[in-house]
């Protein structure tokens, strides 16, 4: 299964610049924009359930902060 990404949008270009993006592993569309990192982390938290996965958190420059959330 895989697992769910919690990152900031750091395109320049996008309109969602700076925001928090929940995405599937190994793929480049974005699921959804959140505010904050809480918001994003709670809603992939919620995905991740339903199909028995886990989360990956990243830090703002996009290292990873936490592996195998659940």
């Amino acid at each position: 299964t895989r697992k769910y990404h919690v990152s900031m949008n750091n395109d320049k270009k996008s309109e969602h610049y700076k925001s928090w993006r929940v995405r599937l592993e190994s793929s480049n569309k974005t699921i959804k924009y959140f505010d904050t990192q809480k918001e994003a982390i709670s809603y992939a938290e919620t995905l991740a359930k339903q199909v028995n996965s886990s989360v990956v958190i990243h830090k703002m420059d996009g290292n990873i902060r936490k592996q195998d959330y659940k």
